[in-house]
């Protein structure tokens, strides 16, 4: 039986797999983002360099710890949003959070997601496959007591590009062009297809967790 070792702490790409019915063990990755994000490169090309980063470190985790005695497979993501140009990740401080949702408003951006899965068999890497998705987000033109509002609720903090889809933020969303799981930072699909490449069948796995 495969088992699949979600890389993230992310609450929200925690639900999306249990809402799609995938049964997985958490092992949140250990990286320096901040050191691996390197500001010349694409926007597109950080996102993906961070999941591939995460997914290695918790494949190289589990090989070391001796937990991957059968075939494992390690999912990480990582998103980064696109306004202008510039990419942003997580805002962290409310007065950032400001700044960017003030210039953001009534305007449109890209979240970029990567994804990356490595295939973990006889306590090895074997497989190292990987996918950007990216999603053109619209915002409503908020006011400035909304977007203040909305930053007091400590939400957008902790986010990229300072907003969500299944929360407070989506009340600020005009529309999303693309997928919008890849917003909420997994795209199921990408996952379905990746897995596929590595011979494991979500439809044996969706039965497995019946």
């Amino acid at each position: 039986m495969s088992t699949i070792i979600l890389g993230s702490a992310s609450a929200a790409r925690t639900a999306i797999l249990h809402r799609a019915g995938i049964p997985f063990i958490q092992q949140p990755a250990d990286i320096d983002e901040e050191a691996l994000t390197v500001d010349s490169d694409p926007p597109p090309v950080q996102a993906q360099a961070l999941a591939t980063a995460k997914a290695h470190a918790v494949a190289d985790l589990l090989i070391s710890t001796d937990q991957a005695q059968q075939p494992t497979y390690v999912l990480a993501a990582d998103s980064i949003f696109e306004f202008e140009g510039r990419p942003y990740g997580k805002p962290h401080r409310p007065e950032v959070a400001r700044a960017r949702w003030r210039a953001q408003r009534g305007k449109s951006g890209t979240l970029h997601t990567g994804h990356c899965i490595i295939a973990v068999l006889e306590e090895s890497k074997h497989r190292v496959l990987q996918e950007t998705v990216s999603a053109t987000v619209t915002f409503a033109n908020a006011s400035d007591k909304v977007i203040d509002d909305y930053i007091a609720t400590g939400e957008p903090l902790g986010v990229a590009g300072g907003f969500t889809l299944e929360g407070h933020g989506a009340t600020m969303i005009s529309s999303v062009h693309g997928d919008p799981n890849a917003v909420l930072g997994l795209s199921l699909r990408a996952v379905r297809e990746l897995l596929e490449r590595v011979d494991v069948d979500l439809t044996a796995l969706w039965e497995a967790n019946t």
